[in-house]
Formats: structure tokens, C-alpha cells, sequence
């Protein structure tokens, strides 16, 4: 029987950056997720993917139990790093092929080139792209509270998937997920598991801002990622999550 931990999420899961380049075996080893899962036991299966998107990282979830998960040879432990609310994918009419930009990960959604990465700041490359992702930039920037629904669904959807097939897992926020609590999120947040998501309710406590805050600095990365130190140090804050780690045993 393998002992696996599925890790899936952003840029900072992937560990982009650490080196200084955008995807490499060291920035996957040296990951919060990869340390997570060697304190833990498990081999780590990263899929994690720059510039994914909250459905993107479900979505891969789900395809790489369609596709690869065998319940006889497998005991597989998940580690999702959630990214922030406020990015979005539609679907595309011709393949994007983002998992041609981090060749070192462990496992390649195909269904990821079906859609568009839309995320703050980036305007795209093809023309176009250039014409329509600043209107969905508009509509990201009048509906934060939409999306940050969307994002909560997408875990509620990871959670009971997951427990269905009594999957252990942790859930974590990378960057902003969720704000300040209102009545259009709250019936949504009341559904989660907080025993087994580090620090949901808290923005501060996410991992780029938290280390960020702290005045951790990387001087090799490009686009806002932590080193080393700030990945072993938020590797040992999930092995220490709850007493007795009762979050990370079934």
C-alpha cells in the first residue's frame, strides 16, 4: 500500500520562486507541502500549479481521483493550499496548455487547457485575451463577495467529496480567501471544517501574508513568493494544527 499526499493548489504550493525560478524539483522539495508530507510519511504527489485558480485546484482534485487514484493500492492523504478568491477560469476555445509552465510537477490536469486563467495583473499575452480579460477583471473587481461564494463552495465540494470516500485531508488559505464575514458568506463558512483548515477565518494568517507581515523577503523571486524558511516554518505551524494533531489523523 502507498502512502501518498495529494497536494494541490497556487504558485506558493508549487513552491515557485524559491530558487528564483518559476518551477523546479528543488522549489517542489523544499514546499511547505512536500516538508508536510515527508514529517508526515507520505510520498508527496505535488500538483499544485502557478496562477491556478480556486475552481482550477478543485477541479485537478477531482480529475486525479477520476483518473488515478486506486483505493486498493493507495492510502492517500490530501493538502490543499487554496488561493485567493478573487481569480477566475472560463472556459477557452483552444487549448492553454498552463502545465507546459511547471514541468516538474507530479501530475498534469488535462482538463486544465480547456480554460482561461484570469487573475489580477495579468492582461493576458494574445490580443485576444488583451480584449476580453480586462472586462473580467471588472466585473472580479464589483463582485468580490460573489466569488468569495464560489471559493467557499469550491471547499465545501473538496470537503464532502473527500469524506465521502473517507479521505483524510487539511485545507489552508496561501493568500486572501475570505473577508470579513456578512450575510451572503456566512451560511457557506458555517459548513466548513475548521478542524481541518488552519487558520480559515483569519486573512492575516495566510501563508504569503503572514510570512510577508513577519518580514520574511525574498530576494531571488520575481512575483511575491517566499524562500525557504518561511515554507519549513509554515510546513511545521500544519503538522502543529490542533492539539495532538487530531486534524491530520482519522
Amino acid at each position: 500500500m502507498k502512502k501518498l499526499m495529494l497536494i494541490a493548489g497556487c504558485s506558493h504550493t508549487a513552491g515557485s520562486e524559491i530558487d528564483g525560478q518559476e518551477d523546479s524539483p528543488y522549489n517542489r522539495q523544499k514546499s511547505y507541502g512536500n516538508q508536510l508530507a515527508e514529517k508526515m510519511g507520505y510520498i508527496p504527489i505535488n500538483i499544485a500549479e502557478p496562477g491556478s485558480t480556486n475552481p482550477t485546484i478543485t477541479r485537478a482534485i477531482l480529475e486525479w481521483f477520476s483518473k488515478i487514484y486506486d483505493p486498493n493500492e493507495m492510502e492517500v492523504f490530501v493538502m490543499v493550499g487554496w488561493t485567493e478568491s478573487t481569480r477566475m477560469e472560463i472556459p477557452w476555445h483552444r487549448p492553454t496548455w498552463y502545465s507546459a509552465h511547471c514541468p516538474f510537477g507530479d501530475w498534469a490536469s488535462e482538463t486544465s487547457s480547456n480554460f482561461l486563467r484570469i487573475n489580477m495583473g495579468w492582461t493576458g499575452s494574445l490580443p485576444e485575451e488583451k480584449i476580453l480579460i480586462p472586462e473580467y477583471h471588472m466585473f472580479m473587481a464589483k463582485n468580490e463577495k460573489y466569488l468569495e461564494i464560489l471559493s467557499a463552495n469550491n471547499v465545501l465540494q473538496i470537503q464532502y467529496f473527500l469524506k465521502s470516500k473517507n479521505i483524510d485531508y487539511v485545507m489552508c488559505n496561501t493568500i486572501h480567501m475570505f473577508g470579513p464575514r456578512n450575510r451572503y458568506i456566512q451560511f457557506y463558512i458555517d459548513q466548513i471544517d475548521s478542524n481541518k483548515y488552519y487558520n480559515m477565518k483569519n486573512p492575516e494568517e495566510s501563508f504569503y501574508t503572514k510570512y510577508k507581515n513577519l518580514g520574511y523577503t525574498n530576494s531571488k523571486a520575481k512575483y511575491w513568493h517566499h524562500g525557504e524558511e518561511p515554507h519549513k516554518l509554515f510546513a511545521d505551524e500544519l503538522i502543529n494544527f490542533n492539539e495532538d494533531y487530531k486534524c491530520l489523523k482519522k
